[in-house]
């Protein structure tokens, strides 16, 4: 009898953790957007043509980020960030990321940006070899990095936007939700293979993809739809939009996810897109909102960026509740074991 009455304690006990942990998810008041490759890549050259978005408290963002670098079980961190804070526009920040989850190692410079960065279209560009990473914008070298850090981002990554809200006020400014709706606007993307010697005028890359957003390819294109801790959104497919030859990724209130406001001119036409996607490779997961959740624990759902104040990234498990109830996932929306969750730990510093 008492063995029962335990049994029983401990299956409400159960039921009351994932309640309240539950609970906290759907708790956020606000929504932002992330859109990703489904196609992780090793080198080449990245370019987007954007207007950022930009108010105290946002992280407007392109970067390069290779699945499951959050997972702490031994593997490396691979990740390149071009991030624009929003209590400051009139700059980015460039960022390498390497290291294990829990001890990353960062190298945050900040570039100018003029006009700011929310008032015009710019042309924001990477460049990944195995000998160097560059940053540019309008098509001038801003930052260059050589050995390093470049040695340590092995294997592939994939290229991602992202605008949601950081809690970190020290690196983000205080959050004024008074701005809201935000939007950042990207006019194209261009993916460029590295090809060394072999592109055009004997550049080291050759173009592989354009997409200029005349409409949503869901075959090239995934839609974040989690959230992690720090972060003042839930990041949803709601928030992402196809307009007028534009990709729109928005930060709303809860419940108030739409646009409805004017598309903004920009003064470059918009290259042609490919006329085919490339079919994602066997390591890429589709989003949860096209596909049912993947049945093994190693394989992952896509991330998303999670820089803090001294860019020292936290690792926290956290359940996501979705149509299709993906079930346990961490900071970055990857699938966990429940066995072996102690992996995905919570190592915030702000």
């Amino acid at each position: 009898m008492n063995i029962k009455k335990t049994a029983v304690k401990s299956a409400l006990a159960v039921a009351a953790t994932a309640a309240a942990l539950t609970t906290n998810v759907s708790a956020k008041d606000f929504s932002g957007a992330e859109l990703y490759t489904l196609e992780e890549v090793q080198y080449g050259k990245f370019e987007a043509r954007m207007k950022m978005a930009a108010a105290s408290g946002t992280v407007s963002s392109m970067f390069l980020y290779q699945n499951g670098s959050e997972i702490a079980d031994g593997r490396p961190w691979v990740e390149v960030d071009i991030e624009v804070l929003g209590k400051n526009p009139n700059s980015f920040q460039s960022n390498i990321i390497t290291g294990k989850a829990g001890s990353q190692i960062t190298s945050e410079k900040h570039h100018a940006v003029s006009p700011a960065a929310d008032q015009a279209f710019h042309t924001y560009g990477l460049e990944w070899t195995p000998n160097y990473v560059r940053w540019t914008v309008d098509g001038k070298e801003v930052r260059k990095t050589e050995g390093g850090q470049v040695s340590n981002l092995t294997g592939t990554q994939g290229l991602r936007f992202n605008l949601w809200s950081s809690e970190s006020a020290a690196w983000v400014g205080q959050f004024d939700e008074s701005k809201l709706p935000l939007f950042q606007f990207i006019n194209w993307v261009k993916v460029y293979k590295y090809t060394p010697g072999q592109g055009e005028g004997g550049s080291d890359f050759t173009l592989d993809w354009t997409d200029n957003f005349d409409t949503f390819d869901g075959s090239r294109w995934g839609k974040g739809d989690w959230t992690f801790d720090g972060n003042r959104v839930d990041l949803t497919d709601k928030n992402i939009y196809s307009r007028d030859g534009m990709l729109i990724l928005a930060l709303t209130r809860k419940g108030q996810e739409n646009f409805n406001g004017q598309v903004p001119k920009d003064d470059e036409t918009a290259p042609v897109s490919s006329s085919s996607a490339p079919a994602p490779s066997s390591s890429s997961i589709a989003s949860s909102s096209s596909s049912a959740p993947a049945s093994s624990s190693s394989e992952i759902i896509p991330p998303s960026s999670s820089s803090v104040t001294n860019s020292i990234h936290g690792i926290r498990t956290t359940p996501t509740i979705t149509k299709e109830h993906r079930g346990l996932v961490n900071a970055k929306g990857a699938k966990v074991n429940p066995n072996g969750h102690k992996r995905y730990r919570v190592n915030f510093e702000y």
